[in-house]
């Protein structure tokens, strides 16, 4: 007898490990605009650009997140200027994908593209695997830290600039837009 591995109730670990495709990034559009109007994350490995969905109000005056951003979604480019072999850009794009894949459900909603640099081309997976986590940490202190918190209503509400995450996480250099 077979047992379906991804049904099974004492697998919700797996079942919630997943890279589904409302998960991901698609078109041109979705990239353009986590460019355009994200924050940029930069690191030796990688430099990720994080764009959170911004909040609505609805009627009764609270907020909320906006529902066409479900989940966090992922956009991935290895260019061939990183690694000329496609074994290479895959390797990176495989390791990538299952970082994220891990921490997908911890992430804040939002989208997140997620480009190689040089350097990682010659990083083994463990290392791969260790920036990312440092990334997606930042992301999530970029989060934390952002002016995404509801705005009093009033004429003149004044918000304070994220703080630095230098100071707090080492390899995280944000970058304004």
């Amino acid at each position: 007898m077979m047992v379906n591995v991804a049904s099974s109730p004492d697998n919700d670990s797996l079942a919630t490990a997943t890279f589904p495709p409302d998960a991901r990034l698609r078109n041109p559009q979705q990239f353009q605009d986590t460019f355009s109007q994200g924050r940029r994350i930069s690191a030796p490995l990688f430099r990720l650009h994080v764009r959170f969905p911004p909040l609505e109000r609805d009627e009764s005056g609270s907020t909320q997140a906006n529902p066409n951003h479900a989940c966090a979604r992922l956009g991935i480019a290895v260019s061939k200027r990183v690694d000329p072999h496609a074994v290479g850009r895959n390797r990176i794009k495989r390791v990538a994908r299952e970082s994220f894949r891990s921490i997908r459900m911890r992430l804040p909603v939002g989208d997140y593209v997620l480009l190689a640099q040089r350097e990682a081309a010659r990083a083994d997976n463990a290392q791969l695997a260790q920036a990312l986590d440092a990334l997606w940490a930042c992301a999530v202190a970029l989060d934390d830290a952002s002016a995404r918190a509801p705005l009093k209503p009033g004429p003149a509400a004044v918000t304070m600039p994220p703080r630095d995450l230098t100071a707090d996480k080492p390899g995280c250099t944000p970058e304004l837009p």
